[in-house]
């Protein structure tokens, strides 16, 4: 498998970088475009690195945050036969309290205005012989989603966001599975489990970020790491983690955990 960053918070000063998440995935012949960041940079780098996004077979979208999915609206418009997976829930309204004060942080009404162009699904489905698209658990304890400052705005209130919108991308490989989860907003437990359980096979790579980029306990970012050295091979994060988090982390796991960066390629 190759996987190329097209876009992510840093990168090298000859592409452009933004606060954002997008992966180009290839395996088996097969091209995979996960995300498109929150603006048509990820289009520019991947002409820059001579990239052919005609030749994509599958288009998804993570979840409905703009940081995420913003960006599709120029892919839209400059691909116009081509469809986008994503959650059922995915233009709901979406909100952060994380700057102190409540904000949108959902999808562009522009964006929404294309819903005929995305495939929304409310179960799991198989996109082909080698790769899945899989709704997160839906965390049911509201107090999970409240610490995390995330809401959903249900005509005048808001609400705990469960993350039903959010979902991963799982390749069955023959190392082991690779999940590819862009924020983790699920919790990375909660999104594994299921996945493990049900697929009975080791889970060889996690791709995306793991949302702690705020989180001042160590004791939670260890709990993390000693999961990770349990159940997961290798870790490629970025974008939400945050720097502290991430060398937390990297202490405990070594070279186990390695970091994204745009531009950057990975061979699994």
């Amino acid at each position: 498998m190759k996987i190329t960053v097209l876009i992510e918070n840093t990168g090298p000063q000859n592409l452009y970088a933004e606060h954002g998440l997008s992966l180009l995935i290839e395996q088996a012949g097969k091209r995979y475009l996960l995300d498109g960041g929150q603006s048509e940079s990820f289009l520019k780098n991947a002409q820059k690195m001579q990239i052919d996004l005609n030749l994509i077979d599958h288009t998804i979208l993570s979840h409905g945050h703009y940081d995420h999915g913003n960006g599709f609206l120029a892919y839209l418009s400059q691909y116009p036969d081509r469809k986008i997976w994503a959650s059922h829930t995915i233009f709901e309204d979406y909100y952060s309290g994380s700057k102190g004060k409540i904000h949108y942080i959902g999808l562009s009404p522009k964006l929404k205005a294309h819903r005929d162009r995305f495939q929304l699904i409310d179960h799991d489905i198989r996109l082909d012989e080698q790769a899945a698209l899989i709704l997160d658990e839906i965390d049911e304890d509201p107090q999970s989603s409240l610490k995390k400052k995330m809401y959903r705005k249900n005509q005048d209130q808001f609400e705990p966001d469960l993350f039903s919108h959010e979902l991963s991308l799982v390749f069955d490989t023959p190392q082991g599975l690779i999940l590819f989860n862009s924020c983790s907003h699920a919790g990375l437990r909660k999104i594994v489990e299921p996945i493990r359980h049900k697929w009975k096979r080791p889970i060889y790579a996690y791709v995306g970020g793991l949302h702690m980029k705020d989180e001042q306990d160590s004791g939670f970012v260890q709990e993390q790491a000693r999961y990770i050295e349990e159940h997961i091979q290798f870790v490629y994060t970025g974008h939400c983690t945050g720097k502290l988090s991430y060398q937390r982390l990297k202490t405990s796991l070594g070279k186990r955990i390695q970091p994204l960066t745009t531009g950057q390629r990975i061979i699994l």
